[in-house]
């Protein structure tokens, strides 16, 4: 009805004043809209570009090796922002929560409150420590591990949280390939069906390697020599082991990272997650020494603490340090 009698006033050709008026207003409604509209229609299309480059244009991956002290921790930003995360450290034999303390603090700092994919390469408490927190205090989508055969205490806790919260978990195993994104993936290269019966922990931890578009980096865990020298075995004339950056094994200790298994990854870059002035005594010079006559390039969260990896599109990678 409104609309029918504006329509009237509006064509009709003998108008009192007020009607006059009226009509001059409607006609500078109509000025004033057509003006903002073409701002408005340029505004849209300016954020519709923003939006496209924003969205279409491929992001970087972000791997950052987090400072846990006498642990390992290593975070991941996908290119489409999925979170990844493999091993949360904590100290052995101290009531200091490093998942309280340090891990969940510095994820939610970040702007995350979730975990798309959670890695944990053995139970050890230096590497699984942190991560009973996480999984405790922030929404986990799915978390992968290795069989176990040694029913540890963290690993009891473990089942316990997963179970109650109805978090997936995955079983990987040598050949197993996780595919996370376009061209980012991992692929499972230990432990094999037959566990290894010597310090199954440590001998049994997940090993895996990230691709993303030709760029490579090899997470070890805590394997020591006679899992290395079995992985050497498999894959010796395959260049699998070949990796652009190492995440060192067992934080350096001397019963890992032969000359052997460096000669088959000649990494660039090796990353080694180890504690100040530790009780272990890692990492051991003779582990830098053989890193370093493979002119690898060694940063260790002890002296340099944070390390943060950027590679692009392209496969090119670029790392800095806080220190």
């Amino acid at each position: 009805m409104i609309f029918n009698y504006t329509y009237k006033i509006y064509h009709e050709r003998d108008l009192s004043i007020t009607k006059i008026r009226f009509r001059n207003l409607i006609a500078l409604y109509k000025y004033k809209f057509k003006q903002y509209k073409n701002k408005i229609s340029t505004i849209l299309i300016i954020l519709v570009l923003i939006f496209s480059i924003f969205y279409f244009v491929p992001k970087d991956l972000k791997i950052y090796f987090v400072d846990v002290g006498q642990g390992d921790c290593t975070f991941i930003v996908t290119p489409k922002n999925k979170t990844i995360l493999i091993d949360g450290g904590g100290s052995t034999g101290s009531d200091f929560d490093v998942g309280e303390s340090t891990l969940l603090p510095y994820i939610l700092d970040r702007g995350y409150k979730k975990i798309d994919l959670m890695f944990i390469s053995h139970f050890d408490q230096d590497h699984v420590g942190g991560l009973l927190t996480i999984l405790e205090e922030l929404k986990v989508n799915r978390v992968c591990i290795s069989k176990q055969e040694e029913n540890s205490e963290n690993y009891q806790k473990f089942v316990e949280i997963v179970n109650r919260k109805n978090i997936p978990v995955s079983i990987l195993k040598i050949g197993d390939r996780i595919n996370i994104e376009n061209d980012l993936y991992f692929d499972i290269l230990w432990p094999q069906e037959k566990q290894i019966g010597e310090n199954k922990l440590n001998n049994n931890a997940i090993v895996m390697k990230l691709k993303y578009n030709g760029f490579s980096c090899l997470f070890t865990g805590d394997i020591e020599e006679i899992a290395e020298e079995k992985l050497v075995e498999i894959y010796k004339d395959k260049r699998i082991l070949k990796s652009d950056i190492l995440k060192v094994a067992h934080h350096g200790s001397k019963t890992s990272t032969t000359e052997k298994i460096i000669n088959q990854i000649k990494p660039e870059i090796a990353l080694i997650g180890v504690g100040k002035n530790n009780l272990f005594g890692h990492p051991s010079d003779e582990v830098i020494k053989r890193l370093e006559e493979q002119n690898s390039k060694i940063y260790r969260t002890d002296e340099n603490s944070e390390i943060m990896i950027t590679v692009n599109a392209k496969g090119k990678y670029y790392i800095r340090s806080l220190y």
